[in-house]
Formats: C-alpha cells, sequence, structure tokens
C-alpha cells in the first residue's frame, strides 16, 4: 500500500505535505520488511512468543488506563460530571500522552480481546475479569458510540459462532448484554446524547450534532471522488482539494475535516486504483484470518468496522498499531 501511496505524489502538486505523509505510513512498508527479514525466527513468531506479547499489550492498556485515572484524580477531576468531561480530558489535559478517544477505544477493545484466551486458561482468571471490567468502565467513559457498537457485534458474533458455548448459555448471554447495554446508553448521558444524534439522520434536519456533521462531511468527499474518481488527486493535494469541497458546504461552516472514512480517503487521494488495491490486502488478510482464529478475526474486523468511520491510518497510533498487528499475524500463519 506504501508504494501505491507514494505513486500518488508524482502526480501531486502539493508534494511537501505529501512527503510528510509518506513519512507518517512508513510502518507500512517497515513492519512487512522486518517480518520479511525475520521469517526464519521461529522464536519470533512461536505461540510463547506470542502470549508474552499478548499479555504485555493487556497489562500496558490497564496500566494506562489506571495511570489516566490516578492522574485526573490527583487533580480534583474525578466528580460528579466525570462521565460528561472524560473524553474531552483524555485528549486535551494529558500533555503528550493524550490521545483521541477513538484510538483509546481501539486499544481497549483490542485488550479485551486477547483477554479472551487468557481467562479461557482459568489461569489469573479474576485478574482479568477485574482487569476487563476496568477496560469496560473506560470504554464507557471514553462514550465513542462507534467503537461500543462494534464492541457488541464482536461480543455477538463470539457467542453466536462459539461452538463450545451450549445453546442455552447464548441465549443467557445474549439477553443479558442486549439488556446491559440499553442500561448503558440509558444511564450514561454523554453515551446517550451521542446515540441520539442519530435520530438527526432519520429526521434529515440540519442540527447541529456528530452525525449530521458526518453526513455532510461524506457528501464533499463524494462531490471530490467524482471529479476525479480513477487516479484521485495525488496523496499532496487530497487535504485541499477536500477543503475546497466542504468549503461548499454550509453545515461545515468553512473549516477542513478528514473524510472520517478511511476508504472515501483513498478514494480521494489515490482514487479507485489505490482503494481496490488496499481492499485487495484486506480481502487477502480475512482470508488468513478465517483460517487463523477468531481472535486475529477480531482485530480485523474491528480495524475494518472503525476504518468506516474514522480516518484510522491517517495517524500513526492506528498505522503502527494496524501494520505490526496484521503483518505479525500474517507471516505468523503463512510460516507456521
Amino acid at each position: 500500500m506504501f508504494l501505491v501511496i507514494f505513486l500518488g505524489l508524482f502526480y501531486s502538486e502539493n508534494i511537501d505535505y505529501g512527503f510528510k505523509y509518506l513519512i507518517r505510513i512508513t510502518p507500512f512498508i517497515v513492519f512487512p520488511v522486518c517480518f520479511l527479514l525475520l521469517q526464519k525466527n521461529k522464536f519470533i513468531f512461536s505461540e510463547k512468543t506470542l502470549n508474552i506479547g499478548k499479555l504485555l499489550f493487556y497489562l500496558s492498556t490497564l496500566f494506562f488506563f489506571l495511570s489516566i485515572f490516578m492522574f485526573f484524580y490527583g487533580k480534583g477531576y474525578v466528580t460528579e460530571n466525570y462521565f460528561l468531561n472524560y473524553s474531552h480530558r483524555i485528549t486535551s489535559q494529558l500533555g503528550k500522552y493524550s490521545i483521541h478517544p477513538i484510538y483509546a477505544s481501539i486499544y481497549a477493545i483490542i485488550a479485551l480481546i486477547v483477554s479472551v484466551n487468557f481467562i479461557k486458561k482459568k489461569k489469573y482468571l479474576y485478574l482479568f475479569i477485574t482487569g476487563d471490567i476496568l477496560l469496560l468502565i473506560n470504554l464507557i467513559l471514553l462514550s465513542r458510540k462507534s467503537a461500543i457498537l462494534i464492541m457488541l457485534v464482536l461480543l455477538l458474533l463470539y457467542l453466536v459462532f462459539n461452538k463450545t458455548i451450549y445453546f442455552k448459555w447464548k441465549i443467557i448471554s445474549l439477553i443479558s448484554v442486549i439488556m446491559m447495554s440499553f442500561l448503558v446508553v440509558k444511564f450514561t448521558p454523554d453515551i446517550s446524547n451521542r446515540f441520539r444524534d442519530l435520530e438527526n439522520i432519520f429526521k434529515n434536519n440540519q442540527q447541529e450534532s456528530s452525525s449530521n456533521l458526518r453526513i455532510n462531511i461524506y457528501k464533499s468527499s463524494i462531490l471530490a471522488i467524482n471529479e476525479n474518481p480513477i487516479l484521485g488527486y495525488g496523496i499532496g493535494d487530497s487535504k485541499n482539494i477536500l477543503s475546497l469541497f466542504e468549503k461548499k458546504q454550509k453545515f461545515l461552516k468553512g473549516n477542513y475535516y478528514n473524510t472520517h472514512n478511511q476508504f472515501l480517503g483513498y478514494l480521494i487521494s489515490n482514487g479507485i486504483v489505490g482503494l481496490s488495491f488496499f481492499l485487495l490486502i484486506l480481502f487477502k488478510n480475512f482470508n488468513i484470518a478465517a483460517s487463523s482464529s477468531f481472535e486475529h478475526l477480531s482485530i480485523l474486523l474491528l480495524f475494518t468496522f472503525m476504518m468506516m468511520i474514522e480516518n484510522v491510518l491517517d495517524r500513526q497510533n492506528g498505522i503502527i498499531l494496524f501494520s505490526f498487528l496484521l503483518n505479525y499475524f500474517a507471516f505468523k500463519n503463512l510460516i507456521l
């Protein structure tokens, strides 16, 4: 994918922005090359190494969120409005450790996914159950409706397709998940407000909301794509071109927003050709994941769903995690 995006630089006018973007997405080529060079090292791709890596990721994510809580507690931010202000504070009040809630949600969900196998082994069972409860609380506090919906979808898929769970327990679990989800949405103000935003889509009004914002961004993106659908505008010019189309939307008030959809983003920068190549990469990874493990498949589904509502691969937070995990799993399953 790096090479396809790189080719888009040749028909871009803004070469400076294009080079900066290429530097940002270097993990796309660094990790495949590294794993290719290390493919004969069985220790790196062994189950033992994978389990150690998963455990370290889980504990690091848990430590990160606990540290945030302790920091906010020390600052006196843990008040009755904690639920309302948490996602804002994690974005702007952690200095160099500040993180966008959607990426924090991705880390939390991946940690929850990898914990499943540890819970199955029943070793340190109560430690992982306690950790998962804390991660779920943080996921609720982050208040990203898309992340919560994706987590629910993954959980439901796990319950439905897991042959080791008796049918009776599947029904009980499904009912419990639905009831708990309803209670969380109903009694968590920030989350209930975000889900209420979805009503604006069906009412077709222009009230200011995150849902209407996305609709208008998608309209601008599609208009831009229609003007140059085959090769796009090149990675250097995609931002400027989208900005020109967004200025025509009164709802956006002259502000610039990225496409909030990775697939639309690639259509603008590299056209149908670039998107087709990216979809081919995803398709090959799904083929590998389908015969690998539900864990691998869940992580791939997580990123795919997230890319439908965010430009996850436009920030290094997303690029590094996506490229590392998918390449590691792919090489592991092809080699062993």
